[in-house]
């Protein structure tokens, strides 16, 4: 009976959402990615507005320092290309598959490693 109890308190309640898995980058690591992502990089246009090797522009912020406004991990960059993250003044590319996406940021992750955690 007191297992059943412990058991129930271990559940989440009803009704609560779920944390959701962090997204993660499914070919991170991998170095033909990153040669495919820099290519992409540049015909998706993100060389216009981060620089050739990501140093920034007066239209957009570099990607290879620690300042990042909405953070720097790997979900959070997703949803900003992706146009998923409200304040963002970024060219969403909602229309790119998500296989691009993560390839680009393969080659994002080849300039700035993100924050340790």
């Amino acid at each position: 009976m007191t297992w059943f109890f412990l058991l129930c308190l271990l559940r989440p309640p009803t009704g609560y959402p779920q944390e959701q898995p962090k997204l993660l980058n499914p070919f991170a690591g991998d170095p033909e990615v990153v040669k495919e992502g820099r290519k992409l990089w540049f015909s998706l246009g993100c060389s216009g507005c981060h620089s050739v090797m990501g140093g920034g522009t007066a239209m957009a912020w570099p990607v290879l320092d620690d300042t990042w406004r909405f953070g720097s991990d790997d979900a959070t960059l997703y949803k900003l290309i992706k146009g998923q993250v409200p304040e963002q003044t970024m060219v969403a590319y909602a229309s790119v598959p998500d296989e691009q996406v993560w390839t680009v940021l393969s080659y994002v992750r080849s300039l700035y490693k993100g924050d340790p955690p």
